[in-house]
């Protein structure tokens, strides 16, 4: 893995962390206020419901109340009818009494005039003859029969208009209080239904403007989301720009070192190429590297048995490891071809940013990585930009990169010798197609040296 993409994740993830808490509070309290919005919401609802059913009702009792005051209508109009043909009889009823009042008013008057104050036997002795007697008699007792008559067809007459006039007086008094208790009912649920309408507009008003409410919060709460990722993205990138600059520092630190180391090598080169006599020729246990000579030619080291078999050993027998005079070997046997070298770049992905810290070299699936120097593992993970790599520190101070392994195949705290197979090609983590990223570095994540300067490619 690049260090720069580490530092840059580390920094990222901590700015972030920063920035987590009043994120957190600003968008816990607009939860909150639209979970209340939403309850609120929701009894309103249930409040216009009731009312709703409640004008239903009313609507139906009003229609009701109608159908009744309807019948009660048709029921005065018939009654109309029969008092107007009351008034008829009654009239016809009160002439009938005015003549009879009439007649027998006369009768008596002729009586008063004539002395006619005879009785049947007045009458009889009068009489001049028997037949005189009987036609007094019997015209006497007509007159009488008449006079009894007429006064009971007056009784009666008299009876059946004070009947009349009472049966109407309570035919109108039924229906003018049935009307009124019609009236005071449609008074009292005209009454009710308005104050049910005004309560319905009023929850209503209140739901509307607790739903403008619920979007305002919803809207606030994603104006503050934006404004709190944006400030963290600021944050983020100054941080990341601070970062790079230590980088940048670290890098020309690291090559100022290197040119010491070079120049040292160099010296040594030298010192050797006056006392040696020809080239040297070592053989070392596999926990070793063989030097080279002072013309910096390849020096062959053969690993003892115990390194030939072991299991990722793809050939199966003894390993030949082929070191230059830095001590390190290549970690690849041959076949592959260097894609991306140390230093500056165009980014690939956009992501690991526009300097490498290693070298890229593209092979095939599968093809064993080897440890290019002894030493110890100090750490075998997973890392998003890495994949799964492998760590060596060695004993010169320096340590090994060795990434986008399709699984790594030695743990951490293991002690490995030159040549050891650690793992195989693969293409895990922020990598484009199957290859080993092969770096050096003075410091674990730091100090990072072109590796073509330590051994040939």
């Amino acid at each position: 893995m690049k260090l720069k993409n580490k530092l840059m994740l580390t920094v990222a993830a901590t700015a972030l962390i920063g920035l987590a808490c009043p994120s957190v509070i600003n968008a816990d309290n607009l939860d909150s206020k639209i979970e209340n919005s939403e309850k609120k919401i929701n009894d309103l609802s249930s409040q216009k419901a009731s009312t709703d059913k409640t004008l239903a009702q009313i609507d139906s009792d009003i229609s009701n109340l109608n159908t009744e005051i309807n019948q009660v209508l048709v029921e005065k109009t018939k009654l109309e009818k029969e008092v107007n043909q009351l008034s008829v009889e009654i009239k016809e009823l009160e002439k009938n009494i005015e003549k009879r009042n009439t007649q027998i008013e006369e009768q008596a008057r002729s009586a008063q005039v004539n002395n006619d104050q005879q009785d049947l036997v007045n009458v009889l002795l009068d009489s001049e003859s028997v037949s005189d007697a009987i036609g007094r008699t019997l015209a006497y007792k007509k007159l009488v029969s008449a006079n009894k008559d007429i006064m009971e067809t007056q009784k009666s007459d008299k009876k059946a208009l004070a009947e009349k006039k009472q049966d109407i007086e309570n035919k109108v008094k039924e229906i003018s209080e049935k009307a009124a208790t019609l009236q005071q009912k449609q008074e009292e649920l005209e009454v009710v239904q308005a104050e049910q309408v005004q309560l319905a507009s009023q929850i209503l008003a209140s739901l509307d403007q607790e739903k403008n409410n619920k979007d305002k919060y919803v809207k606030e709460k994603a104006v503050k989301k934006a404004a709190e990722e944006k400030a963290a993205a600021e944050k983020i990138a100054r941080a990341n720009e601070k970062r790079m600059k230590e980088i940048a520092a670290q890098e020309a630190a690291a090559q100022k070192e290197l040119k010491v180391q070079k120049e040292r090598q160099q010296k040594a080169a030298e010192e050797k190429q006056l006392s040696a006599e020809g080239p040297v020729s070592i053989s070392k246990p596999s926990s070793e590297v063989g030097s080279s000579d002072n013309s910096k030619s390849e020096v062959t080291v053969v690993e003892e048995e115990s390194v030939a078999s072991d299991e990722s050993n793809d050939n199966g027998g003894s390993t030949t490891i082929v070191a230059n005079d830095s001590g390190f070997i290549n970690p690849l046997s041959g076949g592959y071809t260097i894609t991306s070298g140390f230093g500056s770049r165009t980014d690939p992905t956009g992501y690991s940013g526009g300097f490498h810290d290693g070298i890229d070299l593209a092979t095939s699936a599968g093809t064993p990585i080897m440890a290019s120097m002894a030493g110890t593992v100090v750490e075998s993970s997973y890392h998003p930009s890495a994949g799964n790599h492998v760590i060596i520190q060695h004993s010169n101070g320096l340590y090994t990169y060795y990434m986008h392994m399709n699984a790594p195949g030695i743990g951490a705290g293991a002690q490995v010798s030159a040549g050891q197979v650690i793992g195989a090609v693969g293409t895990t983590g922020n990598s484009t197609g199957n290859h080993l990223h092969f770096g050096i570095s003075s410091s674990l994540w730091g100090g990072f040296i072109d590796p073509t300067s330590m051994l040939s490619f």
